[in-house]
């Protein structure tokens, strides 16, 4: 598995399709597709209004009942990145890979990807779907 930081938010100047960047230290890349509210969570940009995000909802409820999540993980499912969060060795949970990156970032968790997510992302870049600079799609 390789660790991963988040390197940037990026924004397609064409449609306004935002994702989060992830990077290891070998410059792999996985881009994340997130909504524009992910975002600017992610951007550390503080909340619209006086609204927590469900992700800090989720990560205080964590923290109060004991349970912080050990680390995540993207991984592939049926063709697509998902999110799998880990609470010790036996206790893994299922999410989207948006919600993986948010509650990795905003909870300051260690964040990794297998092989096969990474060889996902290289593949998809191969394509087209995500070409290097500001486009997006």
């Amino acid at each position: 598995m390789k660790r991963l930081v988040l390197a940037r938010v990026r924004s397609c100047r064409k449609c306004g399709r935002t994702a989060a960047e992830l990077r290891s230290d070998d410059g792999a890349a996985i881009l994340v597709p997130v909504d524009p509210h992910r975002a600017r969570e992610l951007a550390g940009a503080p909340p619209a209004g006086t609204l927590r995000s469900l992700t800090d909802v989720v990560l205080a409820q964590l923290d109060a009942a004991r349970r912080r999540p050990s680390e995540v993980v993207l991984d592939v499912q049926d063709g697509h990145l998902r999110g799998l969060v880990a609470f010790g060795d036996d206790d893994v949970v299922g999410c989207t890979a948006e919600e993986a990156v948010a509650l990795a970032v905003r909870g300051r968790l260690a964040l990794y990807a297998t092989a096969e997510a990474v060889a996902h992302a290289a593949a998809r870049a191969g394509r087209g779907d995500h070409p290097g600079g500001d486009t997006l799609h």
